[in-house]
Order: structure tokens, then sequence, then C-alpha cells
């Protein structure tokens, strides 16, 4: 192309006869110079540079078609000529270098870029291998592989598509995660390697190495563009690598700290609702088994009766623990049947007897109280939950309202109680497990009532509300009604209720 470029211009200036001054002519000779050295370098820039100046003097220096000058001061000229001509060579070939490596910045940058969108959006370590690899194996046109560090040893890690295992030199992988350098052919440590071994490493931590290439094929990234590409993906990898790490020992932790939290609320409260109806019990066993006790039927009976209530204290305890670990391991199973509401609450209201003694009880229900499809057993659990917090948190001699009725279709329970309250800032934490409200620290609880509660009517399909009142407050439930039960549905609930009498 040189000899070309200077052929056409020599052709070009010699055939009009020297109508052009042999100063101008000497500048002309420069455009291949500037020309070669701007596409191919500095050296055909400087070739062209000496032919150009040959060209000038065979055909333009008296004596034409000869070497010899016949003026010496031509020599004074082919050297100014050189120096200009050469130092266009080294500017212009300095521009061309100059302009690719911005390109070359420019094509790092925006595979980066694009790399670093793609690995910001894996949210876990499957995804930045997968999509590393892939990245990778796309832009070179090469198989890559990712080692990573394990607890277990060294995985290895291949794109997908990628069939056999890689002839992979262990001991070369070795040595790279052991000492974080890069190794490749030609290497000073390991001049015969394979591959390219790049090291993920983070803040002086290694993670684990890229290797890329083909045994005995793949020179190519060990240069320029392909290295400097290659070292900032292991380097945007150990950074992904080490946030998807970072957030699992987060997650972990905070697991960790959430199951002593509520282990430790859990023994408190297991502990405290335990000691207070077993040590009742036992001073009444051992006053009823002392024989040398004076009793009369009524402290035999009140004795009894005290025993009874610390066991029916103790089985809701258990009954809610047990609630509680089905929910929490989705093991609770609904047997759901068409169910009258009043009959629900009348059951829950002969299982809390004994707490609500104390209060009166007022329950208003329609004359045809709206049906259900609930667990009978468990939705009783619910209202007996509700039922007893109304009463621990509210004055002796407070009534208890328990309000059934139909609203826009679905049937509504609410019970009403004129105790303590709950703060506006609690009503989001209220049903959280182990909760208990800053008003109740001094009665006696496990804080897992009214969490149980909320799961039982979610797990029904209804939803459960809380309203505060100028004195108490309010709990209402809302599930989907059905038509009323239907003459077999009644005599399922006949049959059962004569069961229930039996025993």
């Amino acid at each position: 192309m040189v000899c070309g470029m200077d052929g056409l211009l020599t052709g070009i200036m010699f055939f009009p006869d020297f109508r052009f001054d042999r100063v101008n002519i000497a500048i002309l000779y420069l455009i291949p110079v500037l020309i070669a050295s701007g596409i191919f370098g500095l050296w055909p820039g400087v070739f062209a540079a000496c032919l150009g100046l040959m060209s000038f003097d065979f055909f333009f220096v008296p004596p034409i078609f000869s070497y010899a000058v016949g003026d010496l001061r031509f020599l004074v000229s082919f050297a100014v000529f050189l120096v200009v001509a050469i130092t266009t060579a080294g500017l212009a070939s300095n521009m061309r270098r100059r302009a690719q490596e911005a390109s070359h910045r420019a094509r790092v940058a925006q595979t980066l870029f694009h790399m670093s969108r793609a690995l910001t959006a894996e949210a876990d370590e499957a995804g930045v291998i997968e999509t590393v690899l892939a990245q990778i194996r796309d832009l070179l046109q090469t198989h890559a592989y990712l080692a990573l560090v394990k607890l277990d040893g060294i995985h290895l890690y291949a794109p997908n598509g990628d069939a056999g295992d890689p002839v992979i030199d262990r001991h070369v992988l070795d040595w790279v995660l052991r000492h974080g350098n890069l190794v490749s052919f030609g290497s000073k440590s390991h001049r015969q390697a394979a591959f390219v071994y790049i090291p993920v490493r983070d803040k002086g931590e290694v993670f684990g190495a890229l290797i890329v290439g083909e045994p005995g094929q793949f020179r190519l990234a060990t240069h320029g563009e392909m290295l400097d590409i290659l070292r900032a993906t292991a380097n945007l990898t150990a950074i992904a690598v080490s946030r998807i790490a970072s957030q699992e020992r987060a997650k972990l932790a905070e697991i960790a700290a959430e199951s002593e939290r509520l282990r430790t609320a859990l023994m408190n409260s297991i502990s405290h609702e335990l000691r207070t109806p077993l040590t009742t019990m036992l001073g009444a066993a051992d006053a009823l088994a002392d024989e040398a006790a004076v009793l009369d039927d009524t402290d035999r009976t009140e004795l009894t009766r005290t025993i009874r209530d610390g066991a029916l204290r103790m089985n809701r305890l258990v009954t809610n623990l047990i609630g509680m670990a089905r929910i929490e391991s989705g093991m609770m199973r609904l047997a759901k049947r068409p169910t009258d509401l009043a009959d629900v609450v009348q059951s829950a209201l002969r299982e809390v007897t004994e707490l609500t003694q104390h209060h009166p009880v007022h329950v208003k229900a329609p004359e045809h109280a709206p049906v259900v499809q609930v667990d009978e057993m468990f939705f009783q659990q619910t209202l007996v939950n509700l039922i007893s917090n109304a009463a621990k948190y509210s004055p002796k001699g407070t009534p208890i309202e328990i309000s059934i009725f139909t609203e826009e279709g679905d049937a509504v329970i609410s019970v009403r109680d004129y105790g303590v309250g709950i703060d506006e800032d609690e009503i989001e934490r209220i049903f959280d497990k182990f909760y208990r409200s800053r008003k109740t620290n001094g009665v006696p609880g496990t804080g897992l009532g009214l969490a149980i509660v909320k799961a039982m009517v979610e797990a029904h399909g209804g939803t459960i509300s809380i309203q505060r009142l100028n004195q108490g407050t309010a709990f209402i439930i809302r599930l989907a009604a059905r038509d009323a039960l239907k003459e077999e549905d009644r005599d399922v609930e006949s049959r059962r209720e004569d069961s229930r009498g039996r025993r």
C-alpha cells in the first residue's frame, strides 16, 4: 500500500513535466508518510518517508533518473525532509495509539458495565456463576470455568452446555489460590500453564479463580485488552461473591439472633406460666393428701377446683404451643365443615368458665346465627384465646361483650372488653409471636395467644382487626358466611352434641 501511494503520487507529479516547484513536490511526499503511520504505525511511516525521499531524488532532483545529486544543497533538503517526515510519522503513530487506547478503554468499560449490571441483578451465587461464565464465553469464544473456595474444598463450575471435565492443573490452581497471582502461558512461575488463571480476589481475600482458554490453543487472553477484561471480570466476580456471602452471613446471624430471642422469650414465658399453676396445684394436692388436715366438704371442693383450674391453665398453654408448632411447620390441616357461630361461641365460653367467673359475659346473636365453613376445634381455640385475653387484661367486674352478626355478606364476631387497651403504636405488632403490650407486663402470659388467633383466622380465609375504644378494645373477626345449615348438617351437629354430652 505504501509503495502504491508513493508510485501514484510520483506519476501524478512527474507527467505534468515539473509544473510544481520541487519544494512543493517534497511536501506532497509527506502525505503517504502521514497515511501509513496513521494506519499501520511508526515504522511503516518511516519506510514511507525513506521511499518518498528516494523517489523525489530519482525523479525530480537533477540529474533525473539517477540517485546522484548535482547540487549539494539538496542534501540539506533531504535531511530536513527526513526529519520532518519521521517526526510526522511519530506524531501520527502516537495519535493512532491514543485512539486505539481510547477505543480499548471504551470497549472494556462497556463490557464491564454490562457485566456489572448483570451481576448486580443476581441474588444468589448460582446466578453470579452462570452470568460470569456465559459473558466470558460469549465475549472470547472460548471455554471458561470458575473455581470457588468452600469450607469442604474447591468447587469447580462450568457453564451450562459444557460437557466433560476440563483438564485443569490442580497444582497450578492451588498455587493461584494460595498466592493470589495470575498465571498464564509463559509466566515466571508456571511457563507451561495451559489455561489463564485469574484470581478472584477482593480486599485481600481470595474467593477462587477464573480459568479461561483451551489447552495448547488459547493465547490471546494473556495480552492487552482481553487480559484487562479478564482481570476486571475477576474483580467484579469477587465483589458479587463477597456481597452474596455477606448477605448470607447477615441472614444467618439474623436468624440465629431471632431464634435465640424467641427461645429466651419462650423459656421465660413457659417457666412463669407453668410455675404458677404447678405451685398452686401441688399445694392443693398436698393439702388433700394430708391425712392430719381437717377439711370439710367446702374446703375439699375448693381445693379440687383449684387443681382443675391449674390443669386447665396448663392445658391452654400446651394447646397454644402445639398450635404454634403446627402453624410454623405447615402441618396444620383443617377439617372444615358448616358450623353455627353461636354454637362455637358457647363451646368456647364453657372452656374458659374459670377465667370469666368474675366478668359478666354478654352474648348478642341473632335468632339464626350465621353459618361459616370452619374447623370447629381450631376455631374454638381461636375464640378461647380472645375471650381469655379479654378476661385476663380487664378489671374484675367489667363485662365482656361478644357480638355475632352478618355484614355485607360476611359473618362477623366481635369480642369487646373494658380492659387496659392497646396503644396506637402497638397495633401493628400486637399479633407478633411473643410480643406483649407494655400495659400487660404485670400479667402472666406467653405472647402466643394473639399470634395463634391471627394465624388461625387467616388459615380459615378470614381477617381480624382491632378497634381501639375509649375504654378497652374490640377484636373483630370476619369470615365468609354460607347458607344456613341443611337438614343433614343439623343431624351431624346433633350427633356431635350427643357424643360430646356422653363424654
